[in-house]
């Protein structure tokens, strides 16, 4: 059937633009309580790998066995280096699935994936060894003469150094970045904690995980989480502190093995 010539043709309509979906993260309390699932699923996966690496020892054969044995094992290098690597397979994707199933989000985009020039991550690098040499300049005024004891048992008792390396450089930025400046931070930092209250509370959490280490230490996981926090806010992803993260933890893997 040809046009009428005589008719102009029909308009086209263009349908109104649909509103943009509206996305709520899980609310603080809640927020919390994954993180605390999330939390003790890591912990029983490591300590069913403690549990594996006793009994492969034999040290489940002996009666005598005590707590003291099994910690030590905690602090053996290749096993806490091989755990903390392994867990990041369990963290990460629970981390990704609390963002997924909540309307629409995606899971990376819960937890953090707006662009970012390419100078951010020199950038921000910079920054994190900055903090890190000039703690190294004020540690032996705060009475730190050298390394912890656990870092000195773990690089003295590892024998597979890569195995160290990719537990403390690579697993434990991940597991623990997905954590704090992932899922914990998305939820609470749309609470009424707003930014400075998730500043806080993801820096203190996270330092008080470091409970092996003097005071002194952990006051500068605390103020090194800020900074971390400040990274992820200023960015809006969460690969940026990562990326800060397995740079401190890179230098400290390097001067572990250097013990």
């Amino acid at each position: 059937m040809t046009e009428d010539p005589y008719q102009p043709p029909t308009p086209v309509v263009t349908p109104p633009p649909l509103p943009e979906a509206t996305k709520t993260p899980w609310n603080g309390w809640w927020t919390l309580l994954w993180a605390v699932v999330i939390f003790l699923i890591w912990q029983f996966v490591v300590s069913i790998g403690i549990i594996i690496a006793a009994f492969h020892r034999g040290l489940l054969d002996n009666m005598s066995t005590d707590d003291s044995d099994l910690l030590a094992l905690a602090f053996d290098g290749d096993i806490a280096g091989t755990l903390t690597f392994i867990s990041l397979f369990f963290v990460c994707p629970l981390c990704w699935m609390l963002g997924k199933i909540r309307p629409n989000y995606t899971g990376w985009e819960y937890l953090g994936n707006h662009p970012v020039k390419w100078w951010h991550w020199p950038f921000w690098a910079a920054i994190t060894i900055a903090c890190s040499l000039f703690f190294g300049l004020l540690a032996p005024f705060l009475g730190v003469d050298g390394p912890d004891e656990s870092m000195v048992t773990m690089a003295n008792t590892t024998q597979f150094p890569i195995l160290l390396f990719l537990g403390v450089a690579i697993g434990a930025p991940l597991v623990e970045e997905f954590m704090f400046r992932g899922a914990l931070w998305r939820g609470w930092r749309a609470s009424k904690l707003g930014l400075w209250g998730t500043l806080g509370l993801t820096s203190f959490f996270w330092a008080i995980l470091h409970l092996q280490y003097p005071p002194v230490i952990i006051a500068y996981i605390f103020c090194l989480g800020l900074i971390l926090g400040l990274a992820r806010e200023k960015t809006g992803n969460l690969w940026i502190p990562v990326w800060m993260h397995a740079v401190n933890n890179g230098i400290a893997t390097f001067e572990m093995l250097q013990l």
